[in-house]
């Protein structure tokens, strides 16, 4: 009876050991958190981008919410471009945003070669502190006859209540739809290839690949953005994820592939 017991615990012990290192082996089914936090970046930065560009549509005008400030206005040199929504939280965009976005600029978003450059001055979206950097390059035509452009996200952090995201990108973007209507950003489309990296809330980092080329429609503001597409999101200790950006929805609807299997996801 002894021996058969023991025998017993000893089975039980290794079906024990054998399903807990499974599951620290092959931490893959469960954990959204890396992919959640990189499309949260990726929407604040995309969020940000549209409000630099409506920047250089007001010529300094204000709004109820934000005021537009124009300094050394000289074609020959380097300006600065100063949107400030105060020190309160204003309602733009569908967004609440309060302190400033700093841009510097060698030419207009439609000028080959202009380097734009983007900072923050204690900036928040919905009370996340953004910091970083943005820096856009037009570089001209492409082989398509479509102006395109480097962008990198440089050191960028989002402070939230649940933790930081630090965040980085480098990416191409080409305008495909909307160039000759400059003054309607609705109608603008782009397409978007490169990569990003970060790391999440919970202290885990994780790279990104644009694997099947991502489209923008900024008519879908103030929801997500980019509507088609896929990357390849790979944390740090987990097998790779794809993220299927939907099918030309304006929503936030996400479906994440992890090991063939479907996992929905809804950015808020």
């Amino acid at each position: 009876m002894k021996k058969t017991f023991l025998a017993i615990c000893s089975i039980a012990v290794l079906l024990y050991a054998c399903k807990d290192e499974d599951v620290i082996n092959n931490p893959d089914l469960e954990s959204t958190q890396a992919t959640q936090d990189h499309l949260f970046a990726e929407q604040t930065f995309n969020d940000v981008s549209r409000i630099v560009k409506e920047g250089f549509l007001e010529s300094g005008a204000s709004k109820s919410c934000a005021s537009y400030n124009l300094i050394n206005n000289n074609s020959l040199d380097i300006d600065t471009l100063i949107i400030n929504f105060g020190t309160t939280n204003c309602l733009q965009n569908g967004k609440l945003r309060k302190g400033k976005v700093v841009i510097t600029y060698s030419g207009g978003y439609h000028d080959s070669l202009a380097i734009i450059t983007t900072t923050f001055d204690n900036y928040h979206i919905n009370n996340n502190l953004v910091q970083g950097e943005i820096v856009v390059i037009n570089q001209g035509k492409n082989n398509n006859g479509n102006m395109h452009f480097t962008t990198s996200v440089n050191n960028a952090s989002i402070i939230t209540n649940n933790g930081i995201i630090n965040w980085s990108t480098n990416r191409t973007r080409e305008w495909v739809s909307g160039i000759a209507t400059y003054g309607d950003l609705s109608d603008d489309k782009y397409n978007i290839t490169g990569t990003a990296n970060g790391i999440g809330v919970n202290n885990n980092s994780f790279s990104v690949e644009i694997i099947d080329t991502l489209k923008i429609d900024l008519g879908c503001l103030p929801s997500c953005v980019i509507n088609k597409g896929n990357a390849k999101i790979s944390p740090n200790g987990y097998t790779d994820r794809i993220i299927n950006y939907g099918d030309s929805l304006c929503d936030c609807n996400f479906d994440i592939t992890i090991n063939e299997k479907n996992y929905p996801l809804l950015l808020n």
